[in-house]
């Protein structure tokens, strides 16, 4: 099995924090998005950028595969368990399908749509105030972006 590097794809360290993963896939897919980008090789790394964003911004998800990324780093044969590599394909299979509804979104829509999700649908709820600055953060975000 290959273990894909999901921080080169998404260009961050594997230091980065949820928002600088946040940051770094907005602007990816804005670049790989089909309505901005009808090249040869697009479709592909843009599921590899919902694949990697998928398994990165997930906390349980991201530690198993910085234990699978440290153990095929050593250069060394990796005997990896045969659950954990059955659970890393059953994740690229559902980032797949995330990716295919992904590129089925209009790239403004899946971006409004992940503001909303950014800033948190509690916010909605707890006062105008954590919901303007959630809003005024990911905005800058996207408007970044273009």
């Amino acid at each position: 099995m290959e273990l894909v590097n999901y921080y080169h794809i998404l260009k961050v360290e594997p230091s980065a924090d949820l928002d600088t993963i946040k940051k770094s896939f907005r602007h990816e897919i804005a670049l790989y998005h089909p309505d901005k980008n009808k090249s040869e090789g697009a479709k592909a790394h843009f599921d590899l950028l919902v694949e990697a964003f998928d398994i990165l911004s997930n906390v349980e998800k991201r530690k198993a595969y910085d234990e699978m990324l440290k153990a095929s780093a050593s250069n060394k044969p990796v005997l990896i368990e045969p659950k954990k590599q059955e659970q890393y394909t059953e994740w690229k299979k559902d980032a797949k399908k995330k990716s295919d509804t992904f590129r089925l979104t209009d790239l403004s829509d899946l971006l409004l749509l992940d503001l909303f999700l950014d800033v948190g649908l509690s916010s909605l709820f707890s006062g105008t105030d954590n919901l303007i600055e959630g809003l005024e953060d990911s905005l800058g975000d996207i408007f970044d972006i273009f």
